[in-house]
């Protein structure tokens, strides 16, 4: 939760299209942020359940709340999916791009997790390819609801 700022980067679009006077245009920003932050949540969660067993060996990482046993896994489990499944389905209902977005940033991060961060140059470029998402997220929220809605 404390990395929600970075997520901020979807109200860019929304400054830079000149919609901030415009009410339904700063709802479908806000959306997309909440959605953002849903995946965000959901891909932290992930990344701490694939570090676990070493964290629980480190000194400090230990007292983390899923290292600790405080958070029992299979709640965190089930929280990334439910938050994950969620902001998903809530992002294709905002717009199809904004969806294919959210799910490329959902991808981009699974991977992250599971071997990007262990490559230095393709870790840095995936946290700013996370960044290009969000970016891009910004502009194609605005598009507003996916038809039929």
């Amino acid at each position: 939760p404390d990395q929600w700022t970075k997520n901020l980067v979807l109200f860019a679009g929304l400054v830079f299209a000149g919609g901030l006077g415009t009410q339904t245009l700063v709802l479908h920003a806000a959306a997309g942020f909440l959605a953002f932050c849903a995946l965000s949540g959901a891909t932290y969660i992930f990344n701490d359940l694939t570090d676990v067993r070493r964290d629980r060996e480190h000194p400090v990482k230990k007292l983390r709340t899923l290292a600790s046993g405080e958070l029992p896994m299979g709640v965190a489990v089930v929280t990334a999916v439910v938050l994950a499944a969620g902001a998903l389905v809530w992002s294709y209902s905002l717009h199809w791009n904004f969806g294919l977005v959210a799910t490329g940033y959902l991808a981009l991060n699974v991977l992250y997790s599971l071997a990007l961060r262990k490559m230095v140059v393709l870790d840095v470029m995936a946290i700013a390819v996370g960044f290009v998402l969000r970016a891009v997220g910004s502009v194609e929220v605005l598009r507003g609801p996916a038809p039929g809605n």
